[in-house]
């Protein structure tokens, strides 16, 4: 566990945000002009969403750094110490690594049920009995959801090893 103050992070993140952003927006140069006279370019949309998120980075970052001068006060707004639990981080990462290299030999929706199934069991204040069974019926449900979405309604080719990839 690492402790940190609230302030410190949401400063550091904030200027880590505008940083990337303002790359983000320089690399939208590169994008290719409007074919048609009059009408925006492919870097418009792109520009549009990264002008919105700086705008809002940027009034996060000056609420921090002026704390007297607060836009926004909810009850949660606190200079509390933020502990951060680095085993949970990294065992999301390895999972979720886990998940990227096998989801050509597993297939979606084998490897779907089983990444959320793990997430989920760990984190379901039950008994054990109780936690499996609801983790087991919400990642089926979310697999059977994220396949419809994204397999049979966006025709996104993912691998799979028992259910259709068409429904006619």
């Amino acid at each position: 566990m690492i402790k940190f103050k609230n302030k410190n992070i949401v400063l550091f993140l904030s200027i880590f945000f505008l940083i990337f952003l303002t790359f983000l927006f320089y690399e939208t140069t590169n994008m290719s002009k409007s074919i048609l006279p009059g009408y925006p370019g492919d870097a418009f949309f792109p520009r549009l969403i990264l002008l919105f998120t700086f705008f809002w980075t940027v009034i996060l970052f000056l609420q921090n750094t002026f704390k007297k001068n607060i836009l926004i006060k909810s009850k949660e707004t606190n200079d509390d110490i933020i502990e951060i639990y680095f085993k949970d981080i990294f065992f999301l990462f390895f999972i979720s690594i886990i998940y990227i290299l096998f989801l050509d030999l597993i297939g979606f929706e084998i490897l779907t049920f089983a990444f959320l199934f793990i997430l989920l069991v760990s984190r379901l204040d039950l008994n054990l009995r109780k936690s499996v069974l609801y983790s087991s019926i919400i990642s089926f449900i979310s697999m059977i959801v994220f396949w419809l979405t994204f397999i049979i309604f966006l025709r996104i080719p993912f691998p799979l090893k028992f259910l259709p990839f068409l429904i006619y």
